[in-house]
């Protein structure tokens, strides 16, 4: 019976630090993803900051996106006039992001300049 105790303890132990430490272990790993929590290569994003590719590509962000509007309003099956509204909403968000895109831009601008100062 004591035996018996002493090994459910011990597994319970065993078990509670291994939870306790893996996210320790798995701390910091995250592949070879640039920038996930270190700095980004400045002069690499710039460079694709000019050329407008990589997450500075709007042509391929704007096709995914009206992808994604057009399968969710086929999956939610709206009317010709839920449609309309759907279309307006979506109009004024791509007004506010364009906003926003061109603010980063600005800044991003600045930034690139000051790199190559």
């Amino acid at each position: 019976m004591k035996k018996r105790n002493n090994s459910i303890i011990t597994a319970g132990l065993l078990a509670s630090l291994l939870l306790a430490a893996s996210p320790f272990a798995l701390a910091d790993h995250h592949g070879d993803r640039k920038g996930h929590h270190g700095k980004q290569d400045m002069a690499e994003m710039c460079e694709d900051f000019r050329e407008g590719k990589g997450r500075f590509d709007q042509d391929k962000h704007h096709e995914k996106m009206e992808e994604r509007r057009a399968d969710m309003a086929e999956r939610l099956q709206l009317t010709d006039k839920q449609l309309e509204i759907w279309a307006d909403i979506h109009e004024e968000h791509r007004e506010k992001h364009e906003q926003r895109r061109e603010k980063m831009k600005e800044k991003m601008q600045e930034r690139c300049d000051a790199l190559e100062k």
